[in-house]
């Protein structure tokens, strides 16, 4: 194998192991809602109880986001990475092991090593893939979206098959860490511990920049906002629409329609915005679409539901998108990328944690789901509000 050859041969390895990071980034997170009534039922838990531990991992985002560039700058973002995915397999397989305790323990465990892949993925395409960076974010926001829209819908049929139970459902997603460690693996000469990209020592010093800029603090609450929507109905859209009369497999392939509806705005968002120097209608018309696909699901009780949980993919897949672009297009430099990712990780997964309890404190008190959506909707009307300010021409 000649130079040039294995220069390609690593390169598209590389893009491999980005996007088999993408399919772990929200499957071991979404094919939980689908088994809640199973969870419920054997291990004795409220709806707060699992609103608790499904705001872990967004938790864990928040906690361990600052810290993960300080990883990479001493191990080297892929190496951090790769020890990522180690840690993820381990919590996915291990959190079925015992009593609710530890599932919540492994749900914390799958947050943690979920946050590297967040953070630094990003960087990494920004200083990897210069030329095609929206192709990259698109392929990856794809990947990703898919595999979490396959995890609702695979994990529901195999809870519900007779043949499997819910356990076996949950494990089933440690194929795509183990997948992305072989990914890694194949690329090992290249894993140098400091050299494996250019974050090197930059981030031994404080990044005041980021955290002093009222910029920096719009993109960090956008992120907040329009994760909270879909980290919410991750856990809480199989109970809707069982309480609307769909049995459990319709709620969890309507689950799976919802994800399936971000696929096209994934990869289309990020090439039409590295385009762009302005967002701001981007980010508009998209929060418009997930308020009106909330009211939807607010009012409608029969098939039509789809369409408006379609609409809500298409605005949380175009938010998604934007708000992972706004990392690399909103900063002048990798280090700048990485600081605005962690900082916005940070803040703004934290800020999704309270989603998932609150829902589910306010589902248990109300009676119903109606008060919840209703604050959904008034978070997608900020996430409107936050992204026309990240959508203009500035830069960090």
């Amino acid at each position: 194998m000649n130079l040039d050859t294995k220069k390609t041969y690593y390169l598209y390895m590389l893009l491999i192991a980005i996007l088999l990071v993408g399919a772990t980034l929200r499957s071991p997170i979404a094919s939980v809602g689908p088994l809640v009534a199973h969870i419920k039922s054997d291990l004795a838990m409220s709806n707060t109880a699992i609103g608790f531990m499904n705001t872990l991992p967004l938790i864990a985002f928040g906690l361990f986001s600052p810290l993960v560039p300080k990883i990479a700058a001493k191990l080297g973002i892929e190496v951090t990475l790769l020890v990522s995915m180690f840690i993820l397999s381990f919590g996915v397989i291990f959190r079925v092991f015992g009593d609710s305790s530890v599932l919540i323990l492994g749900t914390l465990v799958v947050g943690i090593a979920i946050s590297a892949g967040n953070v630094l993925t990003p960087s990494l395409i920004k200083s990897t893939f210069t030329k095609n960076t929206g192709f990259v974010v698109g392929l990856y926001s794809i990947t990703m979206n898919l595999i979490s829209a396959l995890s609702s819908g695979l994990t529901s049929s195999v809870a519900n098959s007779g043949t499997f139970d819910w356990k076996f459902a949950m494990q089933l997603w440690v194929i795509f860490p183990v997948l992305a460690i072989v990914a890694f693996f194949l690329r090992f000469p290249q894993l140098k511990i400091k050299e494996n990209l250019t974050l090197g020592n930059v981030h031994n010093d404080i990044a005041t920049t980021v955290w002093k800029s009222k910029f920096a603090w719009a993109i960090t609450l956008y992120m907040g906002l329009q994760s909270l929507i879909p980290y919410s109905l991750f856990a809480w859209l199989p109970q809707i629409l069982e309480t609307k009369g769909f049995n459990g497999n319709q709620a969890g392939w309507y689950m799976t329609i919802f994800q399936l509806a971000m696929l096209p705005i994934n990869f289309i968002i990020p090439i039409i915005t590295s385009k762009m120097q302005k967002q701001s209608f981007l980010t508009i018309t998209s929060g418009i679409f997930l308020v009106v696909g909330l009211l939807g699901v607010l009012v409608i009780n029969n098939n039509w539901i789809i369409v408006f949980l379609i609409l809500i993919g298409l605005g949380t897949g175009a938010t998604y998108s934007l708000a992972m672009m706004f990392f690399v297009l909103k900063t002048a430099s990798v280090k700048k990328s990485s600081d605005l990712s962690g900082m916005a990780q940070s803040i703004g997964y934290i800020l999704a944690a309270s989603g998932p309890l609150l829902l589910g404190i306010i589902s248990q008190h109300s009676g119903n789901w109606n008060f919840s959506i209703i604050l959904l909707l008034l978070v997608g009307l900020l996430v409107s509000i936050f992204g026309y300010i990240s959508g203009k021409d500035k830069k960090i």
